[in-house]
């Protein structure tokens, strides 16, 4: 925490809009074990009506957006543009292969398998990491505990 803060900021949310809220649902429930806090239908600014659902995982949740008008998620200009890039989640480094094997045995594609050697990330055995996707095609990042500048 900086000098001049008097105050902590703990991770609250993160918002994504989706074209099939139901099917989010059960996708993030599923697959990494997200449960359904709320769902209703709000009036969004220069949208009108949508029906937005929070699912939660500990003490994180996804503020999930039913937006089929919108166009899907892409790849091809990802670096090319503002905004978030992904969501990333941690597991403890005993539990990265358990999860990948799981996340394998219901045919979760891995659009990246990579370990960050320790030369890099400075983590005496550096550092595991996958990228998958949601059914939207948003990139979600999963990797072993890291602490940057911890080391």
């Amino acid at each position: 925490m900086g000098d001049s803060l008097q105050f902590k900021l703990y991770p609250h949310h993160v918002g994504i809009f989706v074209s099939d809220i139901d099917r989010s649902i059960k996708w993030y429930e599923e697959m990494l074990g997200f449960k359904l806090m709320f769902k209703n239908s709000f009036p969004l600014p220069g949208t009108g009506p949508t029906v937005m659902a929070w699912v939660k995982h500990g003490d994180f949740y996804i503020e999930l957006y039913d937006s089929p008008q919108k166009a899907p998620f892409s790849t091809e200009n990802y670096g090319g543009t503002l905004g978030t890039k992904h969501i990333c989640f941690y597991v403890e480094d005993k539990d990265f292969e358990p999860l990948k094997a799981f996340l394998k045995s219901k045919n979760v594609n891995f659009t990246v398998e990579h370990r960050w050697p320790k030369e890099l990330v400075v983590k005496p055995e550096g550092c595991g990491v996958i990228y998958i996707a949601d059914p939207d095609g948003i990139p979600i990042e999963i990797q072993e505990e890291f602490r940057a500048g911890e080391y």
